[in-house]
């Protein structure tokens, strides 16, 4: 089961670098990616590091990586103009989710 759900989205990964639309592209495979790395290493940090208990690291996790994907959004609006994405957001909830499911699955 563990090597089915990585080949999934490793073959997801490769398949959004290439599409050419608002909903796919190579930015949204780096928010994805990005916020799935995020959540797993958060959860870690917040449960095997600071010592909380599971319930606890999942929320932190979760709040952590979603505050961040929407720091980078408010960024992207006031600092470099390029606008604020609800289709990357998307990308990045989509990416929390991958994230608890490697959790559950891996750890």
């Amino acid at each position: 089961m563990k090597k089915i759900v990585l080949i999934m989205i490793l073959v997801s990964c490769t398949m959004l670098m290439f599409a050419k639309n608002p909903w796919l592209g190579q930015d949204k495979a780096a928010h994805f990616t990005c916020s799935t790395f995020l959540t797993y290493w958060n959860y870690g940090v917040a449960y095997d590091i600071l010592g909380n208990n599971r319930p606890n690291s999942l929320l932190i996790s979760v709040n952590l990586t979603a505050m961040l994907g929407i720091a980078k959004e408010y960024s992207d609006k006031k600092i470099t103009k390029t606008g604020w994405s609800w289709h990357d957001l998307a990308y990045d909830l989509a990416g929390i989710a991958c994230g608890l499911v490697l959790i559950n699955n891996l750890r």
